[in-house]
């Protein structure tokens, strides 16, 4: 009976990691198609990013939180009598929520979905920098090698193949890249939050608390936007399909084909983002930004690699 248990359960492995896989894909089409929701109403309805922060954070994160509530309820009720982990909550919330909303919105308006993405994701390399430095070693050769794709990537783009001077604007490339340090800061900073507490409690408090942080520059009532009723169908997509399915479906993938397997799948953020702008909004994509998504992705390929082990 046990050996027939055994053969059932290894037999339905690969359908599992099959599906995981699929899953992460989807968590990085909706983070794309997120990115082109939030172009969409700063170009078509000149939405406020900080409002738009602010909407997505307060309505996210009770959200995440009822989640963690239904299932976690025990660990949900100890963090605020944690007040060490309540001080860490807070410099999370500062630094990698707030932070990482404004700036990442900011570069989609200056900027355009795909080229955002891909700026956002040289915070890769900054986390790689971080644990070199941390660890007290050099950088391997793959790590440089991702140091130099990201650097070319992020070059590429920034002057469209013209080094006298900038394809996009300097301060969408200064948006892009304070994304990129922001995103450094997300990945970095909660560590410790989500080993003791999990995913669902750790994004849902400090989207919570980001939301309050940024409710006195939102002015949630005068700068709400006044879009007719497909301006806020997309709205919606930003908040259930761009981050709560998005996480959701992602963290599953995760689970079922592991985090080696969904972080390279997620690689295909950026691309799907380029290519669901062009698709909807008409975007041009030139040779420049071609090459500069195939050197960033290339990078994050290389980053998200697992290194090989000793015997």
């Amino acid at each position: 009976m046990e050996t027939s248990t055994t053969a059932d359960a290894t037999a339905q492995q690969p359908a599992h990691g099959l599906r995981g896989v699929l899953l992460a894909l989807l968590g990085a089409v909706c983070w794309g198609f997120s990115a082109t929701c939030v172009s969409y109403l700063t170009t078509n309805y000149q939405v406020d990013v900080v409002w738009l922060a602010f909407a997505r954070t307060a309505i996210s994160g009770p959200l995440f939180l009822l989640i963690a509530f239904a299932t976690d309820r025990q660990r949900l009720m100890a963090l605020p009598k944690d007040l060490p982990m309540l001080g860490q909550l807070v410099a999370f919330a500062l630094i990698g929520v707030v932070m990482i909303q404004v700036t990442y919105m900011s570069a989609v308006q200056h900027l355009g979905a795909g080229n955002a993405l891909l700026l956002q994701e040289t915070g890769l390399v900054l986390i790689m920098l971080f644990t070199c430095v941390r660890g007290r070693r050099l950088p391997t050769g793959t790590e440089a090698a991702s140091l130099l794709l990201a650097l070319f990537g992020t070059a590429a783009i920034a002057t469209q193949g013209n080094l006298g001077g900038l394809g996009i604007s300097a301060v969408g490339l200064a948006w892009g890249l304070a994304a990129g340090v922001a995103l450094a800061g997300y990945n970095i900073l909660p560590v410790r939050l989500l080993d003791k507490y999990g995913s669902f409690i750790t994004n849902g408090s400090s989207m919570l608390l980001a939301a309050c942080m940024l409710a006195p520059f939102a002015h949630p009532l005068e700068s709400a936007p006044r879009m007719p009723w497909d301006g806020w169908l997309v709205f919606a997509g930003v908040v259930l399909v761009g981050t709560v399915v998005a996480y959701v479906v992602y963290l599953q993938g995760v689970k079922e084909a592991g985090p080696v397997k969904a972080s390279l799948v997620a690689v295909f953020e950026p691309v799907s983002g380029m290519a669901i702008s062009c698709l909807w909004l008409g975007s041009v994509v030139s040779p420049a930004d071609l090459v500069g998504c195939a050197a960033i992705v290339v990078m994050m390929v290389l980053v998200a690699r697992p290194a090989p082990q000793k015997d």
